[in-house]
């Protein structure tokens, strides 16, 4: 890989040099640490996997982005219209809602081989995924790209909230008080001189994402009952650790986003506050509005972090999620994913929309019929709530696979997600447009209700 990758001054101001392969590879971490799944939600995993098409908010024209399918063409006209570059799209041959992207490149011989051909034709061409595991290093190898970001066995060590408690530790930083514990019965034995005044408190396994693997404990009941679930699990695995804090009452959370380079150089390219449904995502506000003191904290905790991860020898985008107290305490490491997440792909729309403020959001959405892409965008045009460049202001769709134009379950249930970013010149405009954003998807929904 070239010592002078640098994720932020490729995204910015030399969008013009060097190309790169995108590979939204969600789900990385069931080739980390398998586990078992239970029975799948085939219409989840559709969605899920259809986030993909976010990464066309970091492309470039020259770059390579690889998708299930091509994107709904009104979508890219939208892109366009917002000033959006659109790269060369390639599509596996045989797609599905379900496998993994990284197995079906890896059984398509016709991709592999345009892969590889672009490298002959360019010389170096960098690979960029998701995340990084021993699928995404034999696509490289095969194709002989330059693979960003760290050896899957390293990125496997970092995505471990054990791990990263460890970290904060190591670095002197704020940690909420808790225990890890080798098991659940040593957790149960340590239980009760744990609690705080309060007594809420969060259970969580090692490797877990998107809000799984937490438990929100809230009284003595509660986590006798969910010790006895447990354990049943834990006959099958004694030993598996466990994590278990007290609840900390916040003002705010916080996502940071790093890149580290190969050389230790470490860009802290995003700041923003999140917004959660207890313990999951469900958007980003950008900037964040928080004291510039405080900027310059995270600022500072951020680099702080990334030098570690390269002591770890990791390199590549990392996602840092933070939060602030009540009382004002920064707790600096809550969770460290060693990989893309959401926010990443949000945080270069600024170098494209300009300094505003913005808001990102999504909703689940059950209909009785297809939502499709251009039909919803002229809904909201018609309720003068989609972006336009000359106001500066609006609602943009920033997916249009997810929405819910499939049916897996073969009847007339269409489940999606509307992702939607809104931005303006002030917050209170941005809140404006969010009440409304919010009235015109209730519309829909009651327009298209499934009879249950």
């Amino acid at each position: 890989m070239s010592e002078a990758f640098s994720m932020l001054r490729l995204l910015t101001q030399a969008r013009n040099e060097g190309t790169i392969v995108w590979l939204c590879n969600i789900g990385a971490e069931q080739y980390w640490h398998p586990q078992s799944r239970g029975i799948p939600d085939r219409e989840e995993d559709r969605i899920v996997n259809r986030i993909e098409e976010m990464n066309l908010l970091l492309c470039r024209p020259q770059d390579v982005l690889i998708l299930r399918e091509q994107p709904d063409p009104a979508f890219l006209a939208e892109l366009r219209r917002l000033g959006f570059d659109i790269p060369a799209i390639l599509t596996v041959a045989a797609p599905d809602y379900q496998t993994p992207i990284s197995e079906l490149v890896l059984k398509d011989e016709g991709l592999l081989q345009q892969l590889k051909e672009k490298v002959q034709e360019i010389g170096q061409v960098y690979f960029m995924p998701y995340a990084v595991t021993m699928l995404e290093e034999e696509i490289a190898q095969i194709c002989g790209l330059s693979l960003i970001g760290p050896s899957s066995e390293t990125a496997a060590i970092v995505n471990d909230k054990i791990l990263n408690r460890q970290m904060a530790e190591e670095l002197q930083f704020p940690v909420s008080a808790g225990i890890v514990s080798d098991s659940l019965e040593e957790l149960k034995k340590n239980y009760p001189s744990l609690k705080g005044a309060s007594g809420k408190m969060i259970l969580k396994e090692p490797y877990a994402a998107s809000g799984k693997g937490l438990y929100i404990i809230e009284s003595d009941e509660q986590c006798n009952a969910l010790f006895a679930r447990l354990s049943r699990l834990a006959a099958r695995r004694p030993k598996h650790p466990w994590m278990l804090e007290q609840w900390v009452d916040k003002s705010a959370d916080v996502n940071v986003q790093l890149f580290v380079q190969t050389d230790g150089t470490v860009d802290v390219f995003s700041i923003k506050r999140q917004v959660l449904n207890g313990t999951v995502y469900i958007g980003s506000q950008m900037p964040a509005v928080l004291d510039s003191e405080v900027i310059e904290s995270f600022q500072a905790y951020g680099e702080a972090i990334g030098r570690y991860l390269h002591k770890l020898g990791y390199h590549g985008v990392a996602g840092i999620d933070s939060m602030i107290s009540k009382d004002g305490v920064i707790i600096p490491i809550i969770e460290v994913n060693g990989r893309f997440t959401l926010s990443t792909y949000l945080s270069f729309i600024p170098h494209v929309l300009g300094n505003k403020k913005m808001f990102s959001r999504y909703f689940r959405v059950l209909t009785n019929e297809p939502v499709f892409y251009a039909d919803l965008c002229k809904q909201l045009e018609s309720e003068q709530l989609l972006y336009q460049p000359e106001s500066g202001q609006g609602v943009i769709l920033y997916t249009s696979g997810t929405l819910p134009n499939v049916s897996i379950s073969g009847d007339e249930r269409y489940m999606g997600r509307v992702f939607a970013l809104i931005a303006a010149d002030d917050w209170t405009e941005v809140e404006r447009l969010s009440a409304l954003l919010e009235q015109s998807i209730n519309k829909l929904t009651d327009r298209m209700a499934v009879s249950r």
